[in-house]
């Protein structure tokens, strides 16, 4: 799919009648809670991989991720998402953040994570992909992913620091 046409779905999608759309179909097909992944993938300068995506309006740049399948772990549905979405794979580090918000009974779980060496592939539902200093996010940014890149900004030097001493 074109960048051109990615970038007109995103445009459709903004608008409020398919936004009830969108929500009324996830609250159809999705369990009553809902629990969504999230892959917060640094490299070595500390930067962040964020995904513009196409189905995301008010928030369109966020981490890879999604909606936890029925018997999936979160583990494997972080590394399932980077893979959909990037064609990347990854190093699963911590959880860094689990949060549960209420409506709409959601329970979120942000993974740290380090990508292995491939190309990137960007499925059809995002639009690109850029590296980002956590001091200079692309704004708005959902409170949960927000608060779970700090996390992981403070969490990734002691998880290679950890990784380090292991290898020794």
């Amino acid at each position: 799919m074109s960048f051109d046409r990615k970038v007109q779905i995103a445009r459709m999608v903004s608008f409020p009648p398919v936004q009830s759309l969108m929500n009324w179909a996830i609250r159809l097909f999705v369990p009553r809670h809902r629990a969504g992944v999230i892959l917060i993938c640094m490299d070595d300068q500390q930067r962040i991989l964020l995904l513009r995506h196409v189905f995301h309006p008010n928030a369109p740049w966020g981490p890879p991720g999604g909606w936890l399948g029925r018997d999936e772990s979160p583990a494997k549905c972080a590394l399932r998402e980077l893979e959909e979405e990037t064609g990347l794979s990854a190093e699963l580090g911590p959880v860094v953040q689990i949060s549960y918000e209420s409506p709409p009974n959601q329970l979120a779980v942000a993974f740290l994570g380090k990508l292995k060496p491939g190309t990137m592939k960007l499925s059809s539902e995002i639009i690109e992909a850029e590296w980002f200093r956590a001091d200079a996010l692309p704004q708005p940014q959902y409170p949960f992913v927000r608060r779970a890149i700090l996390a992981a900004v403070n969490d990734y030097q002691r998880w290679q620091m950890l990784e380090h001493e292991s290898n020794e």
